[in-house]
């Protein structure tokens, strides 16, 4: 004789087999990255960057042919606002405090930065981009396929991933920067509640050639960038990590820059 299910039972199975046959909502990737946007762009207009000093350290890397490191330099910086930019002092040179001559040379350096920023504010081109500078915008994110990955905790935060990668076909290309963004797929951890990107992973697919390849190829290059919560709820760098593999006509420059920032302070609102 067969058991009859208890009644709640068979309501748990029943209910159980529906879910099992209903997909679960599709996520909209790109729906998730233009909220990530409108987060970007508030935080550019806030001046929010600029509320803060830091301290950064940095330590650059030198490989031989072999991939072996035959050299390596680091150095602390002071980073504050300046004019409206983030400008990084340097304090010391390999664990060392600058000599005189060193001292003369950072002076001149923040001079002539300041006589930029001068001239940029003077022209009213102060949001345009450095050739080489990536802007997170919408610009940036046309190039790409997005793609939903995973809901999953990231640094204790709940976060989407999205995937990215190149759209077919020809791509814009305005700054020389755009040669490499192109040719690059990758990451980007979103946090959840802010909207907040928190990490962001790249490599080139393919190299890029500099000057239609008559001074050489960047042959690999991939990095990423950690952002979190730095005062509160203010949102700041972390970590930046970048590796590249360049030849220039007959030379060839294998390194990696490794960037952390720590000791956040806040600053009185820049005008």
């Amino acid at each position: 004789m067969r058991a009859a299910l208890p009644a709640a039972a068979l309501l748990c199975a029943t209910s159980l087999a529906a879910a099992a046959e209903t997909p679960a909502p599709e996520v909209d990737a790109r729906s998730i990255v233009l909220q990530a946007l409108e987060r970007a762009a508030s935080n550019v207009e806030g001046s929010l960057e600029l509320r803060y000093r830091s301290l950064m350290t940095r330590e650059v890397r030198r490989y031989d042919g072999d991939g072996r490191v035959e050299e390596v330099r680091t150095g602390d910086y002071e980073v504050v606002p300046i004019d409206g930019a983030r400008y990084e002092r340097r304090l010391t040179i390999d664990g060392r405090p600058l000599n005189a001559e060193e001292q003369e040379g950072e002076r001149r350096r923040e001079a002539d930065f300041r006589e930029a920023r001068r001239r940029a504010l003077e022209d009213g081109n102060d949001d345009e981009p450095d050739d080489d500078e990536i802007v997170f915008d919408e610009e940036l994110i046309a190039r790409y396929d997005v793609a939903f990955e995973a809901e999953e905790v990231f640094r204790g935060r709940p976060s989407y991933r999205i995937s990215f990668e190149p759209l077919p076909g020809r791509l814009p290309v305005r700054r020389r920067i755009d040669h490499a963004l192109n040719k690059a797929r990758g990451q980007i951890w979103i946090d959840k509640e802010t909207y907040e990107a928190a990490r962001v992973e790249f490599e080139l697919i393919d190299r890029v050639r500099l000057w239609w390849g008559i001074l050489g190829n960047i042959m690999q290059a991939r990095g990423s960038l950690d952002r979190g919560p730095v005062l509160g709820d203010l949102w700041g760098y972390l970590q930046l990590e970048t590796y590249s593999d360049v030849r220039v006509l007959l030379s060839r420059n294998r390194r990696a820059d490794i960037r952390r920032w720590h000791n956040h302070e806040p600053l009185e609102p820049q005008p």
